[in-house]
């Protein structure tokens, strides 16, 4: 072992060896890694490195003539032994390792290659441009993947995606962002990723993300048949009236029209003539296109409202110079719950929605009347057949609701539409105006 080197060391050229599995168990190495050259195959390398661990290697030429080495396997007398070695060396095939290390794109179109090297961020571009910018929330969807997906998982490259990429951003979203806000945002990762396979542009791609609905417990109804009773209604409305403000307001409106929540924060002013309410048609989107004409207590609520100067929705906000619908739902709620007087189960304002289409059953309004009233389809050859645009029987049943709430609530009785409504805007402008 002395050969060469007065230190004792052999030179690493000289470090050659018939390898066998009895002399690899029993050799202690004397150097923080060892090559040793097996002289039963010219090129099966043994390294040995300090910490005792035993790979096999096996030397090749590449494309320059220059000499390199492969790892193959970790030697094990039981699972890969030096006569599997030798055996591996034999059948290591050279070009079959050069096509493999080759870029995977060579040969492609540039839009296959694209897609295969594009980072996260970039699909997102694309998943924006062709599919989210025809969405009603588009600027709300471009936001959360702005602010809360790429930062995180945007250098990534879509192809090496994994499902704990999404599944951590989510947990760590909960803590910062809330339960509810992570969810969303998870499910926008997984649309994106469902739109790349359906688009079908990667071959064999595969989301990783799939939608798999919650599971409930056995007797456990879930939160879509949450509505207020009296007591509940009484104390939330009562709330919402100190509280004031957008949101106090949009509580109360929720209740009187039975309207989502969407088409109540999207309102402009322009679509409300004296006392009659113009919802816009929104491709895609439910229950718009209709004309409510609103009770008087709907009406006194609007009136009551500030307005932003130059500011053409209902319940906007300026932001940067730039007016938008009002959004903080949660703060605001987290103020309303304060004002009750004691606690009451969980609700959300879609529960409102329901509460105001089961008042409207209850109070004797005819189930047709009802569904059209919130914005509902109607059924089967019903939707072919009765063409009435139920403007009459729409007013009734929201002034029998406005004045079955006011009733609930301690209110004097609703007595229909004001005397003198506004001619063109509930609100007058004159002596409303205020800054965000």
């Amino acid at each position: 072992m002395s050969e060469g080197r007065s230190d004792g060391r052999k030179p690493k050229e000289s470090r050659k060896h018939r390898l066998s599995d009895t002399w690899i168990s029993r050799y202690k190495p004397t150097l923080p890694q060892e090559d040793w050259f097996d002289l039963g195959c010219t090129d099966l390398i043994l390294r040995i490195s300090y910490g005792g661990a035993r790979t096999f290697r096996v030397r090749y030429r590449n494309e320059d003539d220059n000499s390199r080495t492969l790892k193959i396997g970790r030697w094990d007398p039981r699972k890969f032994n030096v006569e599997a070695a030798r055996q591996a060396v034999r059948d290591f095939d050279r070009d079959a390792h050069f096509a493999a290390k080759r870029s995977p794109t060579e040969g492609m179109s540039d839009d296959k290659a694209w897609w295969l090297t594009a980072t996260f961020a970039d699909v997102l571009g694309r998943y924006i441009s062709e599919v989210v910018s025809g969405f009603r929330t588009r600027k709300e969807v471009e936001r959360c993947y702005r602010r809360y997906v790429i930062p995180v998982l945007g250098q990534k490259r879509f192809v090496e995606l994994e499902q704990d990429d999404a599944g951590q951003l989510r947990r760590n979203m909960r803590k910062d962002n809330g339960p509810r806000q992570a969810d969303t945002v998870f499910g926008l990762i997984r649309a994106a990723m469902v739109w790349v396979e359906d688009e079908q542009v990667i071959k064999n791609y595969t989301s990783p993300l799939r939608y798999r609905p919650k599971r409930r417990r056995k007797g456990d109804r879930g939160g879509r048949e949450r509505v207020l009773d009296d007591a509940e209604l009484r104390m939330v409305w009562e709330a919402a009236t100190k509280m004031g403000g957008q949101y106090g307001a949009i509580v109360r409106l929720l209740l009187l029209t039975a309207q989502r929540r969407q088409c109540l924060t999207t309102a402009l002013w322009s679509e409300i003539d004296g006392d009659t309410w113009h919802i816009r048609e929104e491709d895609g989107a439910k229950g718009t296109g209709q004309v409510l004409r609103l009770p008087r207590l709907a009406l006194d609520i609007l009136r009551g409202l500030p307005r932003i100067k130059d500011c053409p929705l209902v319940f906007g906000v300026e932001h940067d110079g730039e007016f938008k619908p009002f959004n903080s739902f949660s703060q605001r709620k987290e103020e309303l719950l304060a004002l009750l007087p004691r606690p009451i189960p969980r609700w959300t304002l879609h529960d409102l929605r329901r509460t105001a289409r089961t008042r409207l059953e209850d109070i004797g309004v005819d189930m047709t009347t009802g569904e059209v009233v919130i914005g509902h389809a109607l059924p089967g050859v019903k939707r072919t057949y009765i063409r009435s645009n139920f403007m009459e029987k729409r007013a009734d049943a929201l002034l029998r609701l406005s004045q079955h709430i006011a009733d609930v609530v301690g209110l004097p009785p609703d007595q229909g539409t004001p005397s003198s409504p506004a001619p063109s805007n509930v609100v007058p402008l004159k002596g409303r105006s205020r800054r965000a």
